[in-house]
């Protein structure tokens, strides 16, 4: 595991739970407190033009306090690396919880999108817009709580909310026409339209507007034409259409959406958030802070007030108000007890000087020397755009370990790319958040249809059945590279059954079923790693259509041995995992190479005793 120095004697790093072109996102423990905390760590020689962006989310940030909006601990800034130090949500994203259940019922996506509304609503009335509202940039916390993430396409115009923008970025697929057409809009009406858009998805899930070309994506928005399916209420229409108004002065505002009565249905209150920006005083958390620091509480809070959250004492007392929050204990954690106990044993120093040298690691948390890197989050617009002003070119960001949200065909099949649980250690695609502006070209349109591939996945003769439960590797697995990986109980998510028993035949003929889609792989042991540049090579032939790293994504497909129970026969599965790049083109691949594979073990002459042989 890398050092970063700057962390030392403050956070301890665990394992990483998301990554991205140019960040990762680590789980870490808060030495002080012991509270679990996500810590995003950038390198600024990797950031680049989108180094303004960083600048701009930490600004916000800062600013925004809200129960629905991932919380911002601390930022420690060196020479080199960036450390955003964040609210741990451990539910994962509201996009997984979409798949796992298929689609949610009236009464949990109106739980949802109540705490939306709250935030997006605080939000406004501090005169932000989010313009990046989707299922990924939504995280869930062990209560199911909501919080929003992502605030690096985030605007606060200086003449207020009725100030137009002219930025075009966010997802295509969420994006209001105005910005399809690059027209100037409102912050807060693309925010409304951005919340149609992922209200269809929690009841219907799946999108209201999709295409594999963009072009078309582009026309069906424009066109504002979507499908109703009818398990949708009539309230439920209504408000799904009031939002996804093709005239940006007909769309419902968001302080009607606070009282709408599809929000207050079953005699719930209307939608209501406090308009705060400063964390507020809680004697009980200063008394604990002061037992930790030795200095008394209103010589603590005095510092509070004035703290930037660069600062690990500021960390330690947002921690420790979360923590009473959730209605747990306040406590010092056993690492900051053992700390001074260890130091006054080892050798015989005085507890005061001790106590001292702990405030002196609180107080003095690294940064960078330079203080000129301060940004105001006042812009109208940020010139962070490619060069080219095509109106068909989106400033996206780069998510490379995103999925998107099946298409209409699949509606009752079940999803290749299944839920994960970030807290039990998953190893498909963990949350993080937009990290780079990018634009989304055109993608290959899929051979065939994607239902008939996946039912076939499904139903043919139950050669290939999807095992779709919470994923954990066991512990004790094998690391002899000649024998597969043993599975079972909570390890078998993301993970294809097939109908053969013997590992090696599966591997063979995975191996052929990646050669014939044309994508070169490398092999280790029972693990095949592959990208999918040659295979969606066609892309790339219009020298015209800038070529996004979206449009191709690497992946890893592992054969493994499935133990369903401790009576039944172990089963030959293939595990899949995303390492990173576009969802929607892993999901494509997926599909076909393991109906492909299925293909093969089902018409090979042999499979019936190949599925017999040893390992």
């Amino acid at each position: 595991m890398v050092r970063y120095t700057a962390l030392n004697g403050l956070y301890e790093l665990e394992k990483t739970i998301g990554s991205g072109g140019f960040a990762k996102v680590k789980l870490a423990t808060h030495v002080a407190t012991g509270e679990k905390v996500a810590i995003k760590i950038m390198e600024k020689t990797a950031l680049g033009e989108d180094l303004p962006r960083i600048k701009l989310e930490v600004e916000a940030l800062k600013t925004l306090l809200h129960q629905h909006i991932c919380r911002l601990y601390q930022v420690i800034e060196t020479e080199s690396h960036y450390f955003m130090i964040l609210e741990y949500c451990s539910g994962g994203e509201l996009f997984d919880h979409i798949v796992e259940k298929n689609r949610l019922s009236e009464t949990d996506s109106r739980k949802f999108f109540r705490q939306i509304v709250s935030a997006v609503a605080y939000m406004h009335s501090l005169g932000y817009a989010h313009r990046d509202l989707k299922p990924e940039n939504v995280l869930l916390d062990k209560e199911e709580n909501l919080k929003l993430i992502d605030f690096g396409l985030c605007a606060k115009p200086k003449m207020g909310m009725q100030a137009h923008l002219y930025t075009s970025c966010g997802s295509p697929t969420y994006a209001a026409p105005e910005l399809i057409m690059g027209k100037k809009y409102l912050g807060s009406e693309v925010d409304i339209w951005s919340m149609g858009v992922l209200l269809y998805a929690l009841l219907c899930g799946f999108l209201p507007f999709d295409d594999n070309k963009l072009e078309n994506l582009y026309k069906k928005i424009l066109s504002g034409k979507y499908e109703e399916p009818n398990w949708l209420s009539n309230d439920s229409k209504k408000l799904i259409k009031s939002m996804l108004q093709i005239d940006p002065a007909k769309r419902i505002t968001i302080h009607e959406l606070t009282y709408h009565p599809w929000i207050t249905a079953h005699s719930m209150k209307p939608v209501s958030f406090v308009q705060q920006t400063k964390f507020e005083k809680d004697e009980e958390v200063l008394s604990t802070m002061s037992a930790i620091c030795g200095e008394n509480s209103a010589d603590i809070w005095n510092k509070l007030v004035r703290s930037d959250r660069t600062d690990y004492k500021t960390a330690t007392y947002l921690l420790l108000l979360d923590r009473k929050l959730r209605g747990l204990s306040l406590k010092v954690a056993t690492a900051t007890r053992s700390y001074i106990k260890q130091e006054m044993n080892g050798a015989n120093v005085p507890r005061e000087i001790v106590i001292n040298n702990f405030i002196t690691k609180l107080d003095n948390s690294p940064r960078s020397r330079k203080n000129n890197a301060r940004s105001s989050v006042n812009d109208v617009t940020y010139n962070v755009l490619p060069k080219e002003n095509d109106k068909n070119n989106f400033t996206e960001p780069y998510v490379p370990a995103r999925k998107r949200l099946r298409s209409k065909e699949l509606d009752d099949v079940t999803s290749p790319v299944p839920a994960k649980r970030q807290p039990e250690n998953r190893t498909v695609n963990t949350p993080t958040q937009s990290l780079t502006p990018d634009s989304r070209a055109p993608q290959a349109s899929t051979p065939g249809s994607a239902r008939k591939v996946m039912l076939g996945l499904e139903r043919g003769l139950n050669r290939v059945r999807h095992v779709l439960t919470p994923k954990r590797r066991l512990k004790n697995e094998n690391t002899d590279p000649d024998e597969p990986n043993i599975l079972s109980g909570k390890g078998l998510s993301n993970v294809s059954a097939t109908c053969s028993g013997c590992p090696k035949y599966v591997l063979s003929k995975l191996r052929r079923a990646l050669r014939r889609k044309g994508i070169m792989c490398r092999q280790k042991g029972f693990i095949l790693q592959g990208e999918t540049e040659e295979f969606f090579s066609e892309v790339k032939k219009d020298p015209l259509k800038p070529i996004s790293s979206q449009n191709s994504c690497s992946f890893e497909l592992e054969v493994c041995l499935l133990e369903i129970s401790p009576n039944d026969k172990r089963l030959v599965g293939i595990r899949r995992k995303r390492l990173k790049g576009d969802a929607w083109v892993y999901k494509r691949v997926c599909e076909e190479i393991l109906a492909l594979t299925a293909e093969d073990i089902s018409t090979d002459p042999e499979g019936s005793s190949e599925s017999k042989c040893p390992i």
